[in-house]
């Protein structure tokens, strides 16, 4: 896998997250949350795991500078991009982030165990 493809699913699996941490929350755009503290625990969960597996994929790629870099600008640049998308499509912009945030998670761990093989 090359590192520029290793760095774009890094960032992309952000996505993945943030639709579960909107959902979990009350949302303008998607109404009330899902009420239930345990979404908002699997939330909060899957945002760290999704935070340790985008800092590992993009600094096995990039570098430890780098890959903090991209981690943390992935999140503020999609969030921002999200948050703006779910104003004007609300439920577009939640399949679509989903698809793509997925995608990126797959990226990042199948870019890992290549490494790991390798």
């Amino acid at each position: 896998m090359s590192d520029t493809l290793a760095l774009a699913c890094a960032a992309a699996a952000c996505l993945l997250a943030l639709v579960h941490w909107a959902r979990a929350n009350s949302t303008r755009a998607w109404g009330d949350a899902l009420a239930s503290s345990s979404a908002q625990r699997k939330a909060w969960g899957l945002a760290l795991l999704t935070l340790a597996l985008q800092t590992t994929a993009a600094t096995v790629a990039a570098g430890l500078a780098a890959g903090i870099g991209i981690t943390l600008a992935s999140w503020m640049v999609l969030g921002w991009g999200l948050v703006l998308a779910m104003n004007q499509w609300p439920q577009a912009s939640l399949r679509w982030a989903r698809r793509i945030g997925l995608a990126g998670w797959v990226g990042c761990a199948l870019g890992l165990l290549v490494h790991a093989l390798a």
